[in-house]
């Protein structure tokens, strides 16, 4: 990979530095309800009578977002202007949807929806805030196989290579990325640490798009390989290193946003943990019809059609014991929950990676949530009346059981032991 960047590539590539003080992340032209997201990238609206069907441009989980009734904002799809100077390009393929989810009303603000936005805002609001004597922009700047963000040159000459990523999971004062398992971003951040050997000052900028988080940490409960690379290679302050930086827009709802913070604080210290592979988990199964079934010791009960949330720890392979559960067949039943696995329709898992043991705490919680107890289910170890709670209804399309699942992950789950 050439490291250099020729004076006819910086002509044709260059950009004239941005600015202003604000930038448009998405265009208000309708608002609706949300209604139902039968895929990633499919938003189904509601307005009144109609139904709207809506790209989603953000391919993440989107967890907290995502429960009927909450409000959207609606952008109409349509090509966009190319910028002056800029070559033309063949016409984009029909849209197989008239509008875009841009954004969603959350707690007190709105959040942007366009993760892949937060390059504009990156190149307008941010950079010349990390990256102190800007003079050139490279957009999209390919190096061999690779290609990333943007390419920055300083006054003194010295290049920087910058990945953007769109940062929307913020929750209890912690703001977390990835929302899901992301395989690109893994392999963005190895790239970057490799070409420091080739001379570039190598960035890593997560753009926070809305809340007011106190400090940004990868996501060790979702992307455990992403969280304990970023702790590897990255660095904040003055310490060699990938350079992470985290910076807050605040967007508002015709959807201008503008810079609160450059330097939100980041803390890379969990990446031990995310090695560990130690932690909890909630396990969710769901029995379709009324079943008896003989659980070992506990004998032969008659378990109601619903959701079951079961609750469980482990200290060491964590992720191995997550998948034997997942298991229906080929395993021999030793914990409660394997007699239980082989009648569910569906099976879900989502890992708390945790510095102590929350089994217990989490199975109170379940209880203060409304699930009812299956008396003596996988606490024969403990006080607990049971570590196996029934739901009526599917628990993740319960706001209280999803605040309950983030405040452990973004709470509970970063207290370190005394």
């Amino acid at each position: 990979m050439s490291p250099e960047v020729s004076a006819e590539r910086r002509r044709k590539t260059g950009r004239t530095l941005p600015e202003g003080g604000t930038v448009r992340l998405f265009t208000n032209h309708r608002e609706a309800l949300f209604s139902r997201r039968p895929n990633r990238f499919l938003i189904i609206a509601q307005d009144g009578n109609e139904e709207i069907p809506c790209h989603c441009p953000n391919p993440g989980r989107l967890v907290e977002f995502v429960f009927p009734g909450a409000r959207l904002i609606l952008e109409q799809r349509r090509p966009l202007p190319p910028e002056p100077g800029a070559p033309l390009r063949s016409p984009p393929p029909r849209a197989k949807t008239g509008w875009t989810a841009a954004g969603i009303y959350y707690r007190d603000g709105v959040a942007p929806l366009f993760s892949s936005r937060a390059n504009k805002a990156a190149e307008v609001l941010i950079l010349k805030k990390i990256i102190p004597g800007l003079r050139e922009i490279h957009r999209e700047f390919t190096l061999g196989a690779s290609r990333f963000d943007f390419l920055c040159i300083d006054g003194k000459g010295n290049r920087h290579l910058v990945e953007v990523k769109a940062c929307s999971l913020i929750e209890y004062g912690v703001a977390m990325f990835p929302d899901a398992p992301s395989s690109r971003a893994l392999k963005h951040l190895e790239e970057l640490a490799a070409l420091r050997a080739e001379g570039y000052s190598c960035h890593v900028l997560f753009v926070i798009v809305h809340g007011n988080p106190r400090v940004f940490i990868p996501n060790l409960h979702t992307d455990p390989a992403f969280a304990a690379a970023l702790s590897r290679y990255g660095s904040t302050g003055d310490r060699p290193g990938v350079k992470i930086h985290a910076a807050l827009l605040c967007c508002n709802r015709e959807g201008t946003a503008i810079l609160t913070s450059a330097a939100v604080p980041v803390d890379l210290s969990h990446g031990k943990l995310a090695e560990s592979n130690r932690g909890n988990y909630l396990i969710l199964l769901k029995i379709p019809e009324p079943t008896e079934i003989s659980a070992g010791s506990l004998g032969p009960r008659l378990y109601a059609p619903g959701w079951y949330v079961y609750t469980g720890s482990a200290q060491k392979n964590l992720s191995t014991r997550i998948n034997r559960h997942l298991r229906k067949i080929r395993k021999q039943k030793h914990w409660h929950l394997d007699y239980l696995t082989p009648y569910a329709e569906t099976i879900k898992a989502l890992p708390i990676l945790s510095y102590r043991n929350l089994e217990c705490s989490l199975a109170k919680a379940l209880a203060d949530l409304g699930g009812r107890a299956v008396p003596g289910f996988g606490s024969s170890d403990c006080r607990c009346e049971s570590h196996l709670y029934y739901f009526a209804d599917p628990p993740m399309g319960n706001r209280a059981f999803v605040d309950l699942l983030l405040r452990f992950r973004h709470e509970e789950g970063l207290k370190r032991e005394v």
